[in-house]
């Protein structure tokens, strides 16, 4: 990481950035305007990380979260096989997915990301 002016600031990713848009209450995620073929497990972590983007999420946390739908007996070794997943699937938007050394994963939106909740269609 690069120190700048006091402040450290992360390196610019290379390559292009892809908008992206996760609607959660449609259960879809949309790259450049693409929906992206995500398999329900794989949305319901990216979905619950989502809904927690204001702190990291340990791999026991999302063992628990997973085993509560049909997933029972998911070791931790799979949270990590899941996030990978995600990730590949998020293409130039996998940086919005990311590892918090000793803490676990968190989402972290930036400029590129739309977030649409079931709230929204309430209006």
């Amino acid at each position: 990481m690069a120190v700048q002016d006091g402040a450290t600031r992360l390196p610019p990713s290379p390559g292009p950035v892809s908008r992206m848009a996760v609607d959660l209450a449609a259960g879809q995620v949309l790259l450049d305007g693409q929906k992206v073929p995500f398999t329900g497990v794989e949305f319901k972590l990216l979905r619950y990380l989502v809904e927690n983007c204001s702190r990291a999420i340990d791999r026991s946390e999302l063992q628990q979260f997973l085993e509560s739908f049909e997933t029972p007996g998911a070791s931790l070794r799979a949270m990590d096989v899941y996030v990978g997943r995600v990730r590949r699937k998020l293409g130039n938007a996998s940086h919005a997915v990311t590892t918090v050394r000793g803490r676990g994963y968190q989402f972290i939106p930036g400029p590129c990301a739309t977030i649409r909740g079931p709230a929204e269609y309430c209006i």
